[in-house]
């Protein structure tokens, strides 16, 4: 597992994600496994995070949507 925590950009349709564009690289979203909020003061901001867990073209990503940052890749499991 790698911890990541860089800005992506994700597609989605109907809020749900079917591509993922990361350091230019695009990887097709090929399984949701699992989705989950986390609310809380992240660094000195009250930050409410989605995160989902999925399969990629790629392997396994774990990505997260900030009401601050946006979509970040949070880690990357080998």
């Amino acid at each position: 597992m790698k911890s990541i925590h860089e800005p992506i950009d994700v597609a989605q349709r109907q809020l749900t994600p079917y591509m993922i564009c990361w350091r230019g690289g695009t990887y097709a979203v090929e399984r949701i496994i699992d989705s989950w909020t986390s609310r809380g003061p992240w660094w000195g901001n009250d930050e409410t995070r989605g995160y989902i867990l999925l399969i990629t073209s790629s392997g396994v990503m774990e990505i997260y949507h900030s009401n601050i940052r946006g979509w970040m890749l949070s880690r990357m499991y080998d």
